[in-house]
């Protein structure tokens, strides 16, 4: 079955297969630190990581519902063998619960979700709609634009030029972001959805998120999604940026045995 071209990169080795899902607004590029920490410990898992349609360096969808996200990545995933892990960070975190629902063709041992938000208030439920009605901004040059990305994505703003220009696109007049503004047309899924989507896994799933966090409140997150959530004192929205060894814990410690 064809469907939008989803950028995928592959590394590491021939152990568990472990799927990395970015966040709103970011590309693969963030988990580079993970990536570092990984092949730091020599861990032998072949990781996985992705541009979500509407990001980076994949194709735009018709809507942006997390079913659809899941749907054209699990399109893209290498056949042959099982998701053994796959972690979401955010909006990554809510396509990391669908893909592992069963229902998207591919079979995903466990997840981790990392920092879910559950509540919205009006008034960001109007911002986020009003930005993505609005054109997108274009600057006239590739630093600021790589400011912006790096600002909306958690990465860096010292990372490798490279990293930054996955989230940055030339236009006419200049730069603009990559992501799609369309991405933040409906609203996000509120509580209830989110519960039914956590109830559909039947695998282990963990949850953990930052102490520091100014949008996810652990107790929120671990009534929704029905699991406890470990959390990291002091650490922000980004803990894959910020705490890249305790994502690697993480991990290490939800692959199935």
């Amino acid at each position: 079955m064809t469907g939008p071209r989803v950028h995928l990169e592959r590394t590491g080795g021939s152990g568990p297969r472990v799927l990395l899902l970015h966040g709103a607004g970011a590309t693969a590029a963030v988990w580079a630190p993970t990536l570092a920490e990984i092949a730091r410990r020599r861990a032998r898992w072949e990781v996985l990581t992705v541009d979500l349609p509407g990001h980076g360096r994949s194709d735009r969808l018709p809507d942006y519902h997390h079913a659809h996200y899941a749907a054209a990545v699990a399109r893209a995933i290498p056949p042959g063998r099982r998701i053994d892990l796959v972690v979401g960070h955010s909006l990554g975190g809510l396509v990391a619960l669908s893909l592992a629902d069963g229902t998207h063709g591919i079979e995903v041992g466990a997840a981790a979700v990392l920092a879910v938000r559950v509540g919205w208030a009006e008034e960001e439920l109007a911002a986020r709609a009003g930005r993505a009605a609005r054109a997108p901004r274009v600057f006239p040059a590739p630093e600021p634009a790589r400011s912006r990305f790096a600002l909306v994505s958690g990465i860096s703003a010292d990372a490798d030029t490279a990293l930054l220009d996955t989230g940055v696109l030339a236009c006419d007049g200049g730069y603009q972001l990559a992501v799609d503004r369309r991405t933040a047309a409906d609203p996000p899924a509120d509580a209830d959805e989110l519960a039914r989507v956590a109830a559909r896994v039947t695998g282990p799933v963990r949850l953990a998120c930052g102490g520091a966090d100014p949008g996810v409140r652990p107790d929120e997150m671990s009534a929704t999604l029905g699991h406890p959530v470990q959390v990291v004192p002091g650490a922000g929205h980004h803990l894959h940026v910020e705490h890249p060894a305790f994502v690697v814990d993480l991990i290490e410690n939800a692959l199935p045995a």
